[in-house]
């Protein structure tokens, strides 16, 4: 296996420890989200259809 995806920012020392080889850190560099979830995925939205 050539890569092994796991792992996020407060994870991942861990998932390095265990072999990853790709880790997703954006949270680390770009610190965290500005909006809500529910910015992007609108609950009353989903309910129409």
């Amino acid at each position: 296996m050539d890569i092994l995806s796991m792992g996020m920012s407060g994870d991942f020392e861990i998932a390095i420890e265990e072999g990853a080889t790709l880790v997703q850190v954006g949270t680390a560099i770009f610190g965290g989200r500005e909006y809500p979830d529910n910015y992007y995925w609108n609950e009353q939205l989903r309910m129409r259809d």
